[in-house]
C-alpha cells in the first residue's frame, strides 16, 4: 500500500546555534521563519487517516517554536505516536515536563561529540555539560510516568570526533538512551569535505546487490577488536569488496540506491507549508566534491497551508514521483566523476529530469535521519 506513515513537522527553521558541519551553512535563498498556527491545524486535519507518527524535527530548532508544546499535545490528542528531535539546549527542566505531560513518545537528541571540547568546536554556542543535566532531568521525570518514552541520540560522524564512537556506547548506557542514530557530514564546502569519511564506500557496492554471484563468501567471528592486529586486519577485510562477508551469520553491507523515505512512507512539511518528499529536497542548497559545487534544487508537490494534505500526498504527480522512485532507475551520480549534468542540476544521463536522485547520498546509505 502507498500510504503516508511517517510524517515529518518543521515547527522552525529558525536554529539558536550554528553548528560547523550543519546543511544549514549552504543554503541559496531559503527563508527563516516559523510555521503558522493555522498551517499547523491544517496539516493535523488533512492528514491521511494512514499516519502512524507525528515527528517534529526538520532544519531547524523545534524548542525555538513558541507552541512547540501545544503542537505535541494537538498531534499526541489526534492519536498518533509524536517524536521531537532538538539539539536539546533549549530543553530546561519545565519544557521536558511540558513535553511528556503533552504525550510525547519520543526525544531524540543531537550529540556531536562526547568530549568538551569536540562538542564545543562543532555544536558553536553549545555547552556539553548543560546537555547532560538536561538529559538526566528528563529522565528523572521519564521515568517517573506510567507509559513508555524513549530517548535517542543522533551523531553525525567526522574526522573530528570519530574516536567519540568508542564512547558511544558507554554514554548511551549511563543516560539510558534507547536507539543511537549515526550518519555521516554532508560536504557543503571545503572545509566539510575533509570531514569526511566515506569516499571510498561511495565507488563500492560492499555486500549490495550488484556484487557478482561468483564473489566469494567469508563468515567472519567475532573478535577482541580492541586488538591492534585484529583492527588493521578486519580494516583490511572490510575495505576489500569483492567479496560477501558475513558477521557472525548477518550479512554486512550497505543498502544504496533506493530511498527509505519513499519505501517506508514518509514526507514533510516545511514551516511555511510546503510539501516535500524527502529531507534532500527541503532545501535549495550547494553540495561540495572534488572540487565541484553542485546545487540541490528543493522539489514540492504543493502547500499544506493552503490545500489538504491527503490530497497533496495522493496526487497524480506525487504517487507517479514515488513510483518513479522506488524502481530507482536514475544514473548513478554518486559514484561517477560528476559531469557537468551533476553540477548543474540538469537531466541525469538516463534521461531524468530533476529531481535526480541518483546523485542523493541519502539514497546511498550514507546519510540517515532518525
Amino acid at each position: 500500500m502507498d500510504e503516508l506513515k511517517r510524517l515529518y513537522l518543521e515547527p522552525t527553521s529558525r536554529c539558536n546555534l550554528n553548528c560547523a558541519m550543519c546543511f544549514r551553512n549552504s543554503w541559496i535563498d531559503e527563508r527563516v521563519g516559523d510555521m503558522e498556527d493555522a498551517t499547523f491545524r491544517n496539516v493535523l486535519e488533512t492528514m491521511p487517516d494512514s499516519v502512524e507518527t507525528v515527528f517534529f524535527g526538520g532544519m531547524g530548532e523545534p524548542l525555538a517554536h513558541p507552541r512547540i508544546v501545544d503542537m505535541v499535545r494537538a498531534a499526541s490528542a489526534a492519536g498518533r505516536r509524536t517524536e521531537l528531535l532538538s539539539n536539546g539546549s533549549l530543553l530546561s527542566e519545565t519544557l521536558s515536563r511540558s513535553l511528556l505531560d503533552a504525550g510525547l513518545d519520543a526525544l531524540w537528541l543531537s550529540v556531536d561529540g562526547l568530549s568538551e571540547e569536540r562538542y564545543e568546536s562543532i555544536r558553536r554556542n553549545g555547552r556539553l555539560d548543560a546537555l547532560k543535566r538536561h538529559i538526566q532531568s528528563f529522565n528523572q521525570l521519564r521515568f517517573a510516568l506510567r507509559r513508555p518514552v524513549s530517548l535517542g541520540v543522533a551523531f553525525v560522524l567526522m574526522k573530528s570526533n570519530v574516536r567519540d564512537l568508542a564512547e558511544l556506547p558507554y554514554f548511551a548506557s549511563y543516560y539510558r538512551v534507547n536507539e543511537v542514530n549515526i550518519s555521516h557530514a554532508i560536504p557543503t564546502d571545503e572545509r566539510t569535505e575533509r570531514e569526511l569519511l566515506y569516499r571510498n564506500v561511495l565507488g563500492s557496492d560492499f555486500g549490495g546487490d550488484n556484487v557478482p554471484p561468483t564473489a566469494p563468501r567469508i563468515r567472519v567471528p567475532l573478535m577482541d577488536w580492541s586488538n591492534p592486529e585484529v583492527a588493521q586486519a578486519a580494516a583490511g577485510l572490510l575495505s576489500a569488496g569483492m567479496c560477501e562477508i558475513f558477521l557472525s551469520g548477518q550479512r554486512v553491507r550497505r543498502p544504496a540506491r533506493h530511498c527509505r523515505f519513499i519505501d517506508e512512507g514518509m514526507c514533510f512539511v516545511r514551516h511555511d507549508g510546503l510539501v516535500s518528499p524527502c529531507m534532500a529536497l527541503l532545501r535549495t542548497s550547494r553540495l561540495h566534491w572534488d572540487g565541484k559545487t553542485r546545487v540541490n534544487r528543493h522539489h514540492f508537490f504543493g502547500n499544506a497551508a493552503q490545500t489538504s494534505l491527503s490530497l497533496i500526498w495522493n496526487s497524480p504527480d506525487y504517487a507517479a514521483f514515488r513510483e518513479k522512485v522506488r524502481t530507482f532507475e536514475f544514473s548513478p551520480c554518486c559514484r561517477c566523476s560528476q559531469c557537468d549534468n551533476w553540477e548543474r542540476s540538469l537531466p541525469d544521463c538516463y534521461g531524468n529530469d530533476a529531481p535526480t536522485c541518483g546523485a542523493c547520498l541519502w539514497s546511498e546509505g550514507i546519510i540517515s535521519c532518525p
